[in-house]
């Protein structure tokens, strides 16, 4: 049962976590003061030209997205036990949610405050797959309930 449609969408949660750990999540630069402040998973990094100012490590976003991905790589596995299937994947919807929160705690609390606060900044290709992310296991998990309904409204069928 591993060729269903929510195989392929847990699949893609899988990689867009994956690829969170890797990838930008926002910037804000300035040419006029040359300054530039970056969140990655790893930390929030305010530099002035060439040398780092400050670094605020955010390894929460790390461990919850590699979490996070783990746990729909396991919930493919789950294909027999569909119950336990949607419960990993209301699991991981909170973890992305969280994510995602956190996400935004550091980009307008502690980002957007550090210089010209005027400018937002853009989000990058990390917050993106994390929407990604989120979008894709509400999707499963919506096709993992009606194979549940189906087996259950075939049960009443015998």
């Amino acid at each position: 049962m591993l060729q269903r449609i929510q195989t392929l969408l847990l699949a893609v949660v899988a990689v867009a976590m994956l690829s969170v750990t890797a990838l930008p999540i926002w910037e804000k630069s300035s040419a006029t003061l040359n300054e530039k402040v970056t969140l990655t998973s790893f930390a929030l990094e305010h530099c002035k030209g060439t040398t780092c100012v400050s670094s605020d490590s955010t390894v929460f976003i790390l461990l919850l997205a590699i979490v996070s991905a783990v746990l729909a790589a396991f919930s493919i596995t789950q294909y027999k036990k569909r119950m336990l299937q949607m419960t990993l994947g209301l699991v991981n919807s909170i973890m992305i949610a969280t994510v995602l929160g956190y996400t935004f705690y550091q980009v307008f609390k502690v980002g957007i405050p550090m210089f010209e606060p005027e400018s937002q900044g853009s989000y990058g290709a990390g917050f993106i797959a994390a929407v990604l992310a989120m979008l894709c296991n509400m999707i499963a998990n919506r096709f993992i309930r009606r194979d549940e309904m189906l087996v259950k409204s075939a049960d009443r069928m015998r």
